[in-house]
């Protein structure tokens, strides 16, 4: 001890200079990464404080708001349903195609269909689906008919919310499935089923099931808050009478009336109880879940459910094809299609792209600048955390760094809000790349920390081993293994804060428009050929990205792939 005292009180004011600067760095580092971690719950902590008086009338008059009871038990009802008909197809999906030569296809698609925006999938199949979209329209306009009204998906019903959210939620279950299925022994699983005389899809639900649904928990989670609070396609798609719980809040939070803002920090205290709610509901399912399967191991029940499985072997060509069909049905919207004429190509205009560029080139380039700094900014602000946990041989529990996709927006926004306001600050773009920082941030974490930890440490030692400092292996070593998973991080990161319309229109408070929300503002009313060209740009700017890091992707040697190392 003694000696080692002796050796430290030795160092040279150089060295002494050097580890004050290090440890000064590692400090504003884990300041300045907790800052983003934490800033959701911080938004959270903000929103639940009250900006009015409260008294008994006031909670009298918000338990006996019209309608308030239908539309938190509705908003619950599709929080809860909806991620689990994703999660069950998922599964599904992930079970007929793990261990065949389609799972290759299937991972390297999966980002790209991630890029598709829920607001695009949503107006998507009413465009498509519905009694006046264009499947109904022209096999009706085949025999000089007009489609019923009772025909086809409803404009604006839970059963639209439903389809749209469980369809899109879906890719991300298969991605979560994906990291999960690489650190299980899934394979010497379903042979030891076999063994025990179950079929290899009974094993699937009875072995593997139960373990990937209790290492999803945090995934299932982000799926119900996020359903829990989404608010643009609620806006468009959702009932009308009464509204979903997010469009009643979001109307309190930016009412000025004292009433209206009593009934906003009311409202925010019933949006954590919901979640509370749905929290419980996790843990109930996956108990009896586990119950039900263990009696039926024991019982040597036929699964029903394993059977229905099997027809999922067509999932990645039936969702390639619906991608396509609702993209080309904006498309043909764009065009000058409508639900009066007919698919000849006189009819067809580009009148229409070329009018609303005029007012698209502003959104767009906000859109453009605030998506490619706020992911740059979160994959950086990833990789700076867990460089930090590697250092201290530590890594922190993954809900610290998902809170942004944990908590239900409206909530944190809300609290972001009024810190904004009270600080007399101004709507300019930076503001709003900032509040898309910890959403990118979540998204990347999400994708990083499996290759990050995954990275042999030999290739780091035998760089060592040639005389290169830690600075020159970090760059020519962990970086050049992690690009190919930084350049997806990047493009999730960009499709996230596309699709960012809570964050942007709260914090901007409309002065500062992007694609996403003049597309909402342009759907709320009656125009769907001008609908459809903002969709379409929506959608493209994230594949562009996908496409663009794919390509340099492949030109990188390195890969991090724990299943090949």
């Amino acid at each position: 001890m003694n000696n080692r005292l002796l050796a430290k009180s030795q160092l040279s004011p150089s060295k002494h200079l050097f580890n004050a600067l290090n440890l000064g760095f590692r400090s504003t580092a884990w300041v300045l990464v907790a800052i983003i971690a934490l800033a959701p719950l911080f938004g959270v902590v903000i929103g639940l404080w009250p900006t009015a008086e409260l008294d008994s009338t006031a909670i009298s008059h918000f338990l006996t708001y019209n309608g308030l009871a239908y539309s938190v038990l509705s908003t619950l009802l599709l929080s809860l349903v909806a991620p689990l008909i994703a999660l069950y197809i998922a599964f599904m999906v992930y079970s007929q195609y793990r261990f065949n030569q389609r799972w290759q296809s299937l991972e390297k698609r999966l980002a790209p269909l991630l890029s598709l925006p829920h607001l695009a999938v949503a107006l998507g199949l009413v465009y498509l689906f519905s009694s006046g979209g264009m499947l109904w329209s022209a096999l009706w306009g085949l025999i000089g008919q007009t489609a019923p009204e009772w025909l086809g998906l409803p404009r604006k019903s839970m059963l639209t919310m439903i389809l749209a959210i469980s369809i899109k939620e879906v890719p991300f279950f298969l991605l979560i499935f994906s990291a999960i299925g690489r650190q299980l022994a899934i394979k010497q699983w379903l042979l030891q089923g076999r063994a025990l005389g179950y079929s290899e899809s009974a094993s699937w639900w009875l072995i593997v099931f139960p373990v990937v649904l209790k290492q999803s928990r945090l995934a299932v989670l982000a799926a119900m808050a996020y359903t829990l609070s989404v608010l643009d396609i609620s806006l468009l798609v959702g009932p009308n009478i009464p509204e979903l719980y997010a469009v009643v809040l979001y109307n309190w939070q930016t009412g000025f009336t004292p009433d209206e803002q009593a009934f906003a920090f009311l409202g925010n205290l019933l949006l954590i109880a919901m979640l509370g709610v749905l929290i419980a509901c996790i843990y109930i399912h996956e108990q009896w879940v586990t119950n039900r399967l263990a009696i039926l191991a024991v019982m040597a029940n036929p699964l029903n459910i394993a059977r229905v499985s099997q027809i999922f072997t067509a999932w990645l060509g039936f969702f390639s094809l619906l991608t396509l069909a609702i993209l080309a049905t904006f498309l043909l919207w764009s065009l000058g299609w409508n639900t009066q004429s007919a698919f000849t190509a006189p009819d067809w205009s580009t009148t229409l792209w070329q009018d609303e560029w005029f007012f698209m080139q502003g959104p767009l380039l906000n859109s453009l600048h605030i998506a490619f700094l706020s992911s740059i900014l979160g994959v950086g602000v990833t990789l700076l955390a867990l460089e930090l946990q590697r250092y201290n041989k530590r890594y922190l529990p993954d809900y610290l760094w998902l809170l942004a996709i944990l908590l239900p927006q409206l909530s944190m926004v809300y609290g972001w809000q009024i810190l904004h306001t009270s600080s007399n600050a101004s709507y300019h773009s930076s503001w709003i790349i900032l509040s898309h920082v910890p959403f990118t941030f979540a998204y990347s974490y999400l994708v990083l920390r499996g290759p990050f930890q995954s990275i042999n440490r030999h290739y780091e030692l035998v760089a060592a081993s040639f005389g290169y400092s830690p600075w020159q292996r970090w760059w020519n070593v962990r970086f050049m293994l992690l690009r190919p998973a930084l350049l997806s991080a990047f493009a999730i990161a960009f499709s996230v804060s596309i699709a960012q319309y809570i964050p942007t229109l709260m914090i901007g408070a409309g002065r500062v428009s992007t694609i996403t929300t003049e597309a909402v503002a342009i759907a709320s009313g009656n125009e769907q050929n001008i609908t459809a060209v903002y969709i379409l740009v929506q959608a493209a700017l994230p594949f562009i990205i996908f496409l663009v890091a794919s390509i340099l992707a492949q030109r990188t040697r390195g890969s991090v792939d724990a299943e090949h190392q």
